[in-house]
């Protein structure tokens, strides 16, 4: 019994050491091109190399959240703020019509087959309700149920337990990379399309504090306007606020002349209903940008494929457009998946 492991095991080893010799010479008979992906940089040196390094949140905006919390006093928080933010990540777009009437002409069409293919009489029109009613019944079972979000105060406190410091960090690295990549970029003016909590205020006051002079907040959301002003002022509505000329807005200024030098909107796009209504969006953002737009989005299939949608909605409109075709290229677009 042993002999014959032992032999099974030579025999074992020499069909590796086969197989392994044929490789190599595959590989010599048929050399495969070397890339040199890093151009002769050290590895750790690479621009592709991003080292993140762990952000805190500004002491007053951290203190400011605190107190709101503590104050609201809303029960089993941290639960809803879990729930709120699983919601949120697996969050899809919402199915379109002519998408929704292909599966439902599709499902129709692979029942009637099914039905023609039974023998005997039938009758049609009953066969039809029949069908009709499977139709709608598989659509209402498979298809995802999109419904835009709504918050009053006390959601806005639960969102802004679960969601404030990942927002921040995700819109402060986005912007390092204009910082980092056009050291000289020094914005006075900023729209924040979908401000919510106000972090693209803070994130940008971090950067250029020292030049920005108008900011302007664009929510929907009153009570998240409300929410975003008390973080400002330290929840103290005597108090001054920590960064100066910052003004909430619920709609977009009419003008189309109005410009900005940024122009942000973060985890906005997943807030519209289609796909339509977030490329008149983007479209109107960049209407209103003088130097740069800037799109963060979740670390999802959904949050890349908007962003994918946005990016090609701005290249196939200008495509023959050669001046702005050329500053879309020389402005940098920053495209940012949060995650």
């Amino acid at each position: 019994m042993a002999a014959r492991s032992y032999w099974a095991c030579v025999l074992c080893q020499r069909a590796v050491v086969a197989r392994m010799m044929c490789r190599s010479m595959s590989a010599a008979t048929h050399p495969q091109p070397q890339v040199d992906f890093l151009k002769g940089e050290l590895h750790r040196k690479h621009q592709g190399v991003t080292n993140l390094k762990t952000l805190h949140l500004p002491g007053e905006l951290y203190t400011a959240a605190q107190s709101i919390i503590y104050r609201a006093q809303i029960t089993r928080l941290t639960d809803r703020a879990q729930s709120l933010t699983n919601f949120l990540w697996s969050r899809k777009r919402s199915i379109e019509d002519s998408t929704l009437r292909k599966k439902a002409v599709s499902l129709e069409k692979e029942l009637w087959e099914e039905a023609m293919q039974k023998a005997g009489d039938v009758d049609e029109q009953a066969l039809e309700d029949r069908i009709r009613k499977k139709v709608f019944s598989e659509l209402k079972r498979t298809t995802y149920r999109w419904t835009p979000m709504k918050y009053d105060e006390e959601l806005g406190v639960v969102y802004m337990a679960a969601r404030l410091a990942g927002g921040y960090a995700a819109v402060k690295r986005a912007l390092h990379e204009i910082k980092k990549r056009d050291p000289s970029f020094a914005p006075q003016t900023l729209l924040d399309f979908g401000s919510g909590l106000g972090t693209v205020a803070w994130a940008s006051h971090s950067w250029w504090g020292d030049t920005l002079k108008e900011m302007v907040c664009v929510d929907s959301s009153a009570p998240m306007n409300i929410l975003a002003e008390r973080l400002l002022k330290g929840d103290d509505e005597r108090a001054e606020p920590h960064i100066k000329h910052v003004y909430f807005r619920q709609f977009l200024p009419v003008s189309p002349k109005v410009q900005f030098d940024l122009v942000t909107a973060a985890f906005t796009l997943s807030e519209l209903q289609n796909s339509k209504d977030r490329e008149e969006t983007v479209m109107t953002l960049w209407r209103k940008t003088s130097s740069y737009l800037v799109l963060v989005e979740n670390g999802t299939k959904e949050g890349h494929q908007m962003l994918m949608e946005a990016r090609d909605a701005l290249l196939h409109v200008f495509r023959f457009r050669e001046k702005i075709f050329l500053k879309l290229f020389s402005v940098m677009k920053v495209f940012v998946i949060y995650s």
